[in-house]
């Protein structure tokens, strides 16, 4: 699901990993030390992280739990605010997502893309192992932690995170 460039506004060119598609579904958002709760509306969603529509977004750099819900489903993971805008809304960029939940999210980008179930239902069977074995669940919620408290670095070359990559 990698996308090219694309040209926004004033000429300029922005990269995204993966493809963006309108995605509207409400979002709570939880800064776990103070507890302090955000609520907005999603505008758009990625296997990457989206963009809540929200007046009082937290500032970039914030660490926080989201459960992004829409149709009685729901997907849960952390996540770093990547781009703030008070009185507008925020990017999030998810972090260490459970097996479990990237099977919600890529259901929808599959809905979403209109692409088959039945890559998704193979993904969801291999990944059930992973999802029963609650340590590499702690694992993953341990390297989002680290990485949002920038203890190490999220890219394939800063190195620490590889090995646990390559176990989940």
């Amino acid at each position: 699901m990698k996308t090219s460039a694309s040209t926004i506004g004033g000429g300029s060119s922005e990269r995204r990993r993966y493809t963006r598609y309108p995605f509207t579904g409400t979002l709570e958002a939880v800064e776990p030390e103070s507890e302090t709760k955000i609520q907005g509306r999603t505008t758009d969603l990625s296997e990457g992280g989206c963009y809540v529509d929200t007046l009082n977004p937290f500032p970039a750099q914030t660490c926080v739990k989201v459960r992004l819900t829409k149709e009685g489903r729901s997907f849960e993971s952390q996540a770093k605010v990547v781009y703030s805008a008070v009185g507008m809304g925020m990017g999030l960029q998810f972090e260490a997502i459970d097996p479990e939940q990237l099977v919600t999210l890529r259901k929808w980008l599959h809905e979403l893309s209109g692409e088959g179930t039945a890559e998704v239902q193979i993904e969801e069977n291999n990944t059930s192992a992973y999802a029963t074995a609650g340590p590499d669940s702690a694992l993953n919620e341990l390297a989002g932690s680290l990485v949002c408290k920038g203890a190490v670095n999220d890219t394939p070359s800063g190195g620490m995170l590889q090995p646990l990559c390559e176990l989940v």
